[in-house]
């Protein structure tokens, strides 16, 4: 496991968790978990029910902690501006708005809402998925493996400082899931030599084949 460091040698995050406890009545999914994800590719790995989700959540701000700390230091006050995080739950149901919305219109929303967000790359990713031809469909008529597939291409291509991808394997056809590995592989690279810091945080049981992870958090089962 690599993590790149600064000039004095201290590991440097994009997140840190700072013994941070949350989740659910009657579970608990982190009990005073540390833990520093840096600029890069980062797997975060685990069984079913694992938490990886959960985790997911609260880094995006959207799963409330019990107590602890999360330090986001690539921003001024350490907090999470809403243009810096790509996060799209693929498990959570779509609003009645949102999914009558048209593909394309949900990808220009998303163009809109992220500063550094890549025409490029967002093509590119279209193309590797073969998403052509669902762009003009409502997202409702999408297929959850579909919906996954646009999910990743805007998160890839958003240029976020925070992405967050969950299951990205889950739900798809075999030409996509060699996709997602020779993506993320080629992503390994170029978040090295990024000038601008990113972390594309990854939630899945394995390592997949060929991925090489600047970070891996292995979570308890």
């Amino acid at each position: 496991m690599n993590s790149e460091t600064d000039e004095c040698g201290e590991t440097l995050c994009m997140v840190q968790a700072l013994q941070v406890s949350f989740g659910y009545p009657g579970r608990a999914v982190a009990n005073q978990a540390s833990h520093c994800w840096p600029p890069g590719l980062c797997l975060m790995q685990g069984d079913e029910g694992a938490g990886k989700t959960s985790w997911l959540k609260a880094l995006a701000g959207q799963l409330h902690l019990g107590s602890g700390v999360l330090h986001y230091p690539f921003s001024e006050d350490a907090s999470l501006p809403a243009t810096a995080c790509f996060w799209q739950d693929p498990r959570q149901p779509l609003d009645e708005e949102l999914s009558h919305m048209p593909a394309s219109s949900w990808v220009a929303l998303q163009r809109s809402n992220y500063p550094h967000w890549s025409a490029a790359q967002f093509e590119q990713h279209v193309q590797g998925f073969g998403l052509t031809p669902h762009l003009n469909k409502p997202l409702l008529a999408l297929s959850s493996g579909t919906q996954r597939k646009l999910w990743m291409a805007a998160g890839w291509a958003s240029g976020a400082e925070l992405v967050l991808i969950d299951e990205p394997l889950a739900a798809l056809d075999k030409p996509s899931e060699r996709y997602v590995q020779q993506a993320l592989a080629a992503m390994a690279a170029k978040l090295k030599d990024a000038k601008r810091p990113r972390s594309v945080i990854v939630a899945h049981w394995d390592a997949m084949h060929g991925v090489d992870w600047d970070d891996v958090m292995e979570l308890p089962n």
